[in-house]
């Protein structure tokens, strides 16, 4: 373990949700955004049922590749189909769509012409309605006697009827689309043989490779209290408490003899570098076999929240009659505080076979431990223009990569580094060591040179322009070996237009707890430039009451050339607050200066807040920069106590921007948009004439449509309700074309 993963898993053994430290605070996750298309809220409900191809074993998964199948589907989609409709209201197994009932009786009220006139009341006729729930699936049902959700006055003197109707009756129509989703394509080597890819039936839980501490492989799955959504299961109950991920096998092929020794194998690990420290006993992994023809669930382990330790193997026989047969499934629960992600299990190499032991531990494998984030100096990306400034000093001279023979016995490694651009050109491959001798059980570190001898390497961007993308492998061959997928790092390098020191992930979250607070991030840039914008990623951690929530938090988008004296070479008129992409995890929103500013030298990206809401910016705690964080919250600037990297980026000036937090469109005609800040209302008006039945739409900087209304005489839109921030707005006819569009800040 290196001095920097030391001191970080040191610092683990310290931090607990929230460490405060003079006005600065470091806490514990508490949302994980993943990758989600999003659905129209069109009032129809869909239900997509995905089917899955059956495993045998041997099965193993050491989630260096994602075996979880992602629950994304849209009916659009090739592989879907509608397979069923089901309605919420059913009489005489029949159905119609303005089924509408009462559970209370109602009646018909009969006046007849004598003198005086007489009044007869009686029941309308009921009838059986089978109810459907609807809210979960597959639904359960419930048959109750209703009526017609009217009732009838008859006045014999005066027809025709009168018949009144029930403004909220108890039995409405609704109804169900049923989807069937076919079974992912894929195969996956196990032992040399394909095997279908997908292991896992759900998307619980988070496959990565920064989290864990010395894992056994390069990607463990991580258990928390988010839901797949990538939000706490219950958010605004800060003591919840209960079961949150699942990780379900698909179904497995079992038919085998009681005395064929079938054992399940795992490696776990609790926290990691999550920042949590509050053991609770309640807090639990949980491990459950499933019995195909009782269709019932039975708990075969489990263990209560630990101690950060070493990762720990774990063997379970399967043994119970009731397990061994077609449609076997195992799964992995976490029990867990379900208002963020605390509570943290880290999953390594399942294995399930047979004629296996008890003591059946050995893995003859050697694997990397932890993905890589860059071949450059200092930085994880600089700017292209930048890079060609300085190509030769830009670049690391070596890399250090760590890798495992989990083996008790040694193996012959060689290992090296190939890179090639995606813009074409020579593939550069390198032999670059030898393992040493008596490596049984041992975590090895593998120097890489990079720009030094005897490969001096440094990235040939002549085939791109104003954008470069570089793939990089890190590989391995071992003798013997049983896994192939871990003995690669993959690296996607990205040299185009900002600068960044993370590597793109965030372990714990960052923030000031002081009304006028400054976080100021030093950059000492390669050359001059012209920066144009700061991106960051918010973690959505809930500051739990009375504290302010995070996206209540508002801040200046500051750029200081020096903090001693202090010199503040820019400043955003317009305030910002954190706002959050739900396409995916660690996805950074874009913050634009009011005005492109030049740079050069030593600059600190930052912000000064105007109250004392804990803004939770995401913190890298894998790569540790430090020394370059400052902050002010009584008067002068001192540097950070806490090891690690914001995640927050500069952004200059280029022909080329691969990245975009709004999508750009060509329109045909330019917006004026006034007053331009906005406060409580905006003008919108085009250049030409006003599509007939055109829309307006808000667009927010995670592309999420705010607001979408029809252009009136006025072409005069509330931003009351909206937060402070950057806006797209659109003119789109009504065929959807888009007319026009403009930028719109709102500032109350």
């Amino acid at each position: 373990m290196d001095l920097t993963r030391i001191l970080c898993s040191l610092l683990a053994g310290c931090l607990c949700a929230g460490v405060m430290a003079q006005g600065e605070e470091l806490r514990a996750l508490s949302a994980r955004p993943v990758a989600d298309p999003g659905r129209a809220k069109d009032n129809v409900n869909r239900v997509f049922e995905y089917q899955y191809e059956m495993q045998e074993i041997p099965l193993m998964d050491d989630f260096s590749t994602d075996r979880t199948r992602k629950r994304i589907a849209r009916e659009t989609d090739a592989d879907v189909t509608l397979a069923n409709t089901l309605y919420r209201l059913t009489v005489n197994g029949g159905s119609t769509w303005d089924m509408r009932y009462t559970t209370d009786t109602t009646w018909r009220t009969t006046v007849n012409g004598n003198d005086p006139p007489e009044t007869v009341r009686e029941a309308l006729p009921s009838v059986m309605v089978t109810v459907l729930d609807l809210t979960g699936y597959p639904p359960t049902s419930t048959t109750v006697e209703a009526w017609p959700p009217y009732n009838i006055l008859d006045s014999l003197s005066a027809p025709p009827a009168d018949t009144t109707f029930l403004l909220s009756p108890e039995l409405i129509q609704d109804s169900v689309l049923v989807y069937s989703v076919a079974a992912a394509g894929g195969t996956y080597l196990m032992n040399d043989v394909e095997t279908p890819l997908i292991l896992w039936q759900d998307d619980d839980v988070y496959i990565n490779g920064t989290y864990p501490i010395d894992p056994p492989t390069i990607g463990v799955a991580t258990f928390d209290g988010l839901a797949r959504t990538g939000y706490p299961y219950d958010f605004p109950n800060y003591t919840a408490y209960g079961r949150a991920d699942h990780l379900t096998s698909v179904p497995i092929d079992l038919e085998y003899e009681m005395g064929d020794s079938i054992y399940l194998s795992f490696f776990y690990q609790a926290k990691g570098l999550s920042g949590d420290d509050n053991a609770q006993v309640v807090d639990s992994l949980i491990l459950e076999f499933y019995a195909p023809l009782e269709q019932s669930w039975y708990r075969m382990w489990a263990i209560p929240y630990v101690d950060l330790a070493d990762f720990q193997q774990v063997l379970i026989p399967v043994r119970q009659e009731r397990f061994l047969k077609e449609g076997f499934q195992f799964r992995f629960v976490n029990c867990a505080t379900l208002s963020g992600s605390f509570d943290h299990w880290h999953l390594d190499y399942v294995r399930l076979a047979a004629q296996r032991a008890y003591n059946d531990t050995r893995l003859v494998d050697v694997a990397y431990m932890y993905p890589e984030a860059t071949l450059l100096q200092t930085y994880t990306s600089v700017p292209f223009a930048r890079f060609e400034d300085a190509p030769a000093s830009s670049m690391a001279l070596t890399a250090l990569e760590k890798m495992r023979n989990l083996d008790i016995e040694p193996a012959f490694i060689n290992y090296g580094m190939t890179a090639v651009s995606e813009d074409g050109g020579t593939l550069s491959n390198f032999t670059n060591g030898l393992s040493p001798n008596g490596n049984a059980a041992m975590i090895i570190d593998t120097q890489h040179p990079i720009n030094s001898a005897p490969n001096n390497f440094v990235y040939d961007n002549s085939p791109s322009t104003d954008a470069a993308f570089w793939d990089v492998k890190f590989w391995c061959n071992a003798t013997p070996d049983i896994n192939r997928y871990n003995d690669t790092i993959h690296l996607r390098q990205e040299l185009s237009n900002y600068y960044a020191y993370d590597d793109g992930t965030a372990e714990m979250g960052y923030g000031l707890n002081v009304g006028g607070g400054k976080l100021a991030y030093r950059y000492d840039l390669i050359g001059p430039d012209s920066l144009r914008a700061v991106r960051m990623y918010f973690n959505p951690i809930a500051n739990q009451p009375p504290l302010l929530p995070p996206d209540d938090g508002s801040f200046l988008i500051t750029v200081w050339s020096s903090l001693s004296p202090e010199v503040i070479q820019h400043q955003n008129f317009s305030f910002s607050s954190p706002q959050y992409r739900l396409d995916g995890i660690d996805k950074f929103v874009e913050y634009e200066l009011d005005s492109a500013i030049r740079v050069e030298g030593t600059i600190y990206i930052g912000w000064v807040q105007t109250n004392g809401a804990n803004m939770n910016l995401g913190f890298d705690r894998n790569r540790n920069n430090g020394n370059r964080i400052y902050y002010n919250t009584s008067g002068s600037f001192a540097n950070t106590s806490f090891q690690g990297s914001l995640m927050m980026r500069p952004v200059m000036i280029a022909a080329v921007d691969p990245w975009a937090s709004i999508p750009e469109q060509d329109a045909p005609g330019d917006l004026l948009v006034y007053p331009n800040p906005a406060t409580d209302v905006v003008r919108v008006a085009l250049s030409g004439d006003m599509p007939t039945r055109a829309s307006v739409q808000c667009i927010d900087a995670t592309g999420r449509m705010v607001w979408s209304e029809r252009a009136n005489g006025t072409n005069e839109f509330s931003t009351a309700s909206i937060a402070n921030g950057v806006y797209v707005l659109r003119v789109v006819d009504q065929a959807g074309t888009l007319r026009a569009q403009g930028r719109m800040v709102v500032q109350h």
